[in-house]
């Protein structure tokens, strides 16, 4: 059955890039994958290709918009009636916007996106995660070292109401993956929970063709010698079958390396806050 057999794992973006590899990955080691995707033409053409190449693979699809929280809580909620226990999360999917947009729910779309979904998703699955000493692992970037959630109240930030650059705000919502990583670990250590970022490496995913600002423009003319998507699926594939939880919970990795985030990252007080701040713009 393979080193992951009866194991149940969500990855969120796993139609394409770092979720599609560490998607075909875990199937290959034997876990059962539930793939979240938003397109549902996009996440049908995934699952079959995956199908074919992974013949024994156990998956399922599952479709949501993570900008969207009644989307996420729908999810949330076929999730939990399907499904009473989940050994590993994987909050991957990721958006770069150059030019501002807003959600329906009032918030900007990039950290919607990139961080309120994904707590929302995250604290609605959390007792079933405990339930299995589960694994926890946001997907971040080496971009999050230009984040700044102190430059102006935090509120203001998520819900756009300050200066817009695009890679401003990716850098916020990568930041706001760290922090939220590092301060889950902290209030469930010990208790069930195993939490960490992973920075999959410069990859050349999907992420930059959602868009023709200069920078995706530009990024993606380096495509061919960026990394292939499967180095940072094989980076979340070593995080789940990691032999010691304690070795890696609280921390950030570059790939398969251990590395030291940003100072802003290890601020207690603006993690707390953005917690505190999320459950309340989430409603949890």
């Amino acid at each position: 059955m393979g080193e992951l057999g009866g194991r149940t794992v969500l990855v969120t973006g796993a139609n394409s890039g770092v979720g599609f590899s560490a998607t075909r990955l875990l199937a290959e080691a034997g876990a059962r994958v539930i793939m979240v995707c938003r397109n549902e033409e996009r996440g049908n053409k995934a699952l079959h290709d995956l199908q074919k190449a992974v013949p024994d693979a156990r998956l399922a699809l599952e479709l949501a918009d993570m900008s969207s929280l009644s989307s996420v809580r729908s999810l949330a909620t076929r999730i939990g009636s399907e499904y009473p226990e989940i050994d590993t999360l994987i909050n991957n999917a990721g958006v770069f916007r150059a030019r501002r947009e807003m959600t329906a729910d009032g918030f900007e779309r990039t950290l919607a996106t990139n961080h309120l979904g994904h707590f929302l998703l995250t604290m609605r699955l959390l007792d079933r995660i405990r339930n299995r000493q589960g694994l926890v692992i946001n997907v971040s970037s080496e971009g999050h070292r230009r984040g700044d959630l102190r430059r102006a109240p935090l509120e203001d930030i998520i819900r756009g109401k300050t200066r817009y650059r695009g890679v401003q705000a990716y850098g916020d919502s990568k930041l706001a993956n760290v922090l939220f990583a590092f301060e889950l670990a902290r209030r469930y250590q010990g208790d069930g929970v195993t939490a960490c970022a992973l920075h999959p490496g410069v990859l050349a995913t999907r992420i930059w063709n959602q868009n023709n600002s200069p920078l995706s423009l530009f990024v993606r003319m380096f495509k061919p010698f960026m990394g292939k998507p499967d180095e940072g699926g094989k980076a979340a594939l070593r995080l789940v079958v990691h032999a010691d939880p304690v070795a890696i919970t609280g921390h950030y990795f570059d790939g398969e390396e251990q590395v030291r985030a940003s100072y802003q990252a290890f601020d207690e007080p603006l993690a707390a806050e953005l917690w505190d701040l999320s459950e309340r713009l989430v409603g949890v």
